[in-house]
């Protein structure tokens, strides 16, 4: 069924687009001006004078001196008679046809040349422009696409382009064309989806079009009779509102620790994404309740004698465990399920103003900041949550304003030099996690009420020439207030979060700034959960100076016989590279390389690879082939879990 969904999902954007394109391409042909569609706007009727018939030499020599032809016929070109013989006649004059021009005085035959193609044009040209110039062109010709004739182009230097095509055998005036008209046929390839220039609307694009059309057709039926098995619809969905009885039901909303947050009212058979709105409550959602994204995540409690049902959707977004414990899709399910609901991401999510309590350079080119916010109330948030900051408009430096000494070194090929930048919005994930006690400290954090965040200052890419390019501009603007400063922000979001809780080993493999939700796991499940579950950290870095936390996660592993940190270093340098061979923790290479070696003892201790869950951040590059590599050990999908940043 998912296959019929993203199907059905990608044969609509298909199929949207192309009704676009109809529906502008006929309008323009309604709003067009037909003079000027015609490309004739500068084309005049060419009168040419009598001629003195018996100057002219008798057709039938003329018959005997030439190859044989299905017609002869006089004609006058530039005032001068000629005999056009016709050896093979097409139904049309843009067919291919066959011709002699022949002198109806001399007798001799004439060949359109460059010079009387010129005149021929000019002749038919009634604008102010000049001739810039005159080819001799064979098929194919973008101005004329059904010509099977070989052409003189002549083009005119007025102000829309007039090219005037010659028929090279016969002198005809073939057809005007310039830029209107040209606008015109790029509106009728696109109308007609004749891409590849066959001048026929029953072309191979439309007859593909055709099967996917009747493919977005079949699968949205396929998908409606799904839904209908599903209890999506009702006669409540049919009949006017008048005429059915309006039954509510008062539904319980819990947060994330089972916490009562509000009773609403919910009408009969009400969709729970659209009834939670109406409530003030926003789930994410990016496909519209179409059970695509997966994003509007619930915990469902089943009404008394009831089963909440799992639909293909479900299916497809939750592992056996978590549809177990009730996990559903809030679009797929009905308020006539249910008798309470838990909010599995958002709870917390409003505008929050938060003070900077504190910011520091944790290496060259990341810092760790601290947030409270201004009302002072803690937020609680799953560990991997995220906020979005939304930076205001502002002027800024490539260089870091209060750039510590020691790491201005670090900073010297960077080009000093303000910009400005518009307003945006940015998200970074937490980097720490809720304190489930008051009064616990971790990392200064005496109340557990502070944000942290680990931000990466991004720089501009060096260019070949002196183009501005700005650097990471959401990253220089956070990473350069000051205490006190104030900044507004929204969330938690949780996209990426610790499964249920579990006795499986847990894997976490993270690089730069991929620090942060993984620091905020480990914290939740040794300092939150009081875990015993073992717990892998590979976390990699450049050089010594990128390894951030090291003391910190060093300290954990001495202190927890259940946590392991695997440091990794790619490159080395100075002082330190030497002492990096004797350290017991860290080594030299790729992450996902250390992981590769490590991976054989971590899962002996396991019940098997299956029994093993993999927390991923980092850059794209590194997560790509660790997920490759994992999946070649026979990792599922469902065991991997990363959360992915630029």
């Amino acid at each position: 069924m998912s296959l019929i969904k993203t199907i059905h999902k990608w044969l609509s954007l298909l199929v949207g687009l192309q009704l676009l394109i109809w529906l502008g391409t006929g309008l323009y042909f309604n709003l067009m001006d037909s003079v000027e569609a015609s490309g004739n706007q500068y084309r005049v009727r060419v009168v040419e004078p009598n001629v003195d018939s018996s100057q002219l030499i008798e057709p039938k020599s003329v018959l005997q001196e030439f190859n044989a032809a299905v017609t002869l016929s006089q004609i006058t070109l530039l005032a001068k008679p000629y005999y056009l013989l016709t050896h093979d006649k097409a139904l049309y004059p843009y067919f291919k046809n066959q011709y002699t021009l022949v002198d109806a005085i001399k007798g001799k035959q004439v060949l359109v040349d460059e010079a009387m193609a010129r005149q021929l044009a000019t002749a038919s040209y009634s604008g102010a422009g000049k001739i810039l110039a005159a080819s001799k062109q064979t098929p194919p010709f973008d101005d004329r696409l059904k010509e099977k004739n070989t052409l003189w182009r002549v083009d005119f230097d007025d102000k829309i382009n007039t090219s005037v095509y010659i028929d090279a055998a016969s002198g005809r005036l073939a057809a005007h064309s310039n830029d209107d008209k040209r606008f015109v046929d790029i509106a009728f390839m696109l109308h007609f989806m004749d891409y590849t220039q066959e001048g026929s609307f029953n072309n191979v694009q439309i007859i593909v079009f055709a099967i996917f059309t009747l493919f977005f057709a079949l699968s949205g039926f396929i998908w409606t009779i799904e839904l209908g098995i599903n209890g999506q619809y009702s006669l409540s969905h049919l009949l006017p509102k008048r005429f059915i009885k309006n039954n509510t039901k008062s539904v319980q909303v819990l947060g994330l620790d089972d916490t009562p947050l509000h009773n609403i009212s919910l009408s009969g058979h009400e969709n729970l994404l659209d009834g939670l709105i109406h409530h003030d409550i926003a789930l994410p959602s990016s496909c519209g309740g179409g059970g695509t994204c997966g994003r509007c995540r619930v915990k469902l409690t089943a009404s008394v004698n009831l089963n909440v049902k799992i639909t293909a959707s479900d299916n497809q977004q939750f592992t056996p465990e978590e549809l177990a414990l009730g996990y559903r899709l809030a679009c797929q399910h009905n308020s006539d399920e249910i008798e309470s609901l838990t909010l599995l991401d958002d709870t917390q999510a409003d505008k929050h103003q938060l003070i900077l309590a504190s910011s520091e350079f944790i290496s060259p080119f990341i810092k760790e900041l601290k947030f409270k916010t201004m009302s002072g109330k803690p937020i609680t948030f799953k560990a991997g949550a995220f906020m979005r900051f939304f930076i205001p408009a502002a002027s800024g430096n490539t260089v870091p304003t209060a750039l510590p000494h020691a790491l201005s070194q670090h900073w010297d090929h960077i080009d000093k030099h303000e910009f400005r930048h518009d307003s945006c919005s940015r998200n970074y994930s937490l980097a720490n996690c809720v304190l489930p006690i008051d009064g616990l400290e971790l990392n200064g954090d005496v109340h557990g009420n502070e944000l942290h965040f680990t931000i990466k200052l991004h720089q501009a890419p060096k260019m070949a020439n002196a183009d501005l390019i700005l650097p990471g501009v959401g990253s220089h603007f956070i990473c350069n207030l000051l205490p006190g400063d104030s900044i507004d922000a929204v969330g938690p979001f949780s996209e990426f979060c610790a499964k249920p809780i579990s006795d499986k080993a847990m894997v976490m493999v993270g690089a730069g700034s991929g620090m942060a939700p993984l620091k905020s796991l480990i914290e939740e499940q040794l300092f939150k959960f009081g875990t015993s579950r073992p717990i892998h950290f590979f976390f990699g870095a450049r050089s010594e100076a990128d390894l951030i936390y090291q003391d910190y996660f060093t300290a954990l592993a001495v202190k927890h016989d259940h946590f392991f940190y695997y440091p990794v270093l790619s490159r080395p340098t100075g002082k330190l590279a030497s002492e990096v061979s004797g350290h017991p923790f860290v080594t030299k290479g790729y992450v996902q390389d250390r992981l590769a070696t490590e991976l054989a003892a971590i899962t002996s201790k396991a019940a098997g690879i299956r029994d093993i869950e993999f927390y991923l951040c980092g850059p794209a590059t590194m997560m790509t082939s660790t997920i490759e590599q994992l999946n070649a050990y026979g990792v599922k999908d469902s065991q991997i879990a990363f959360d992915s940043f630029v």
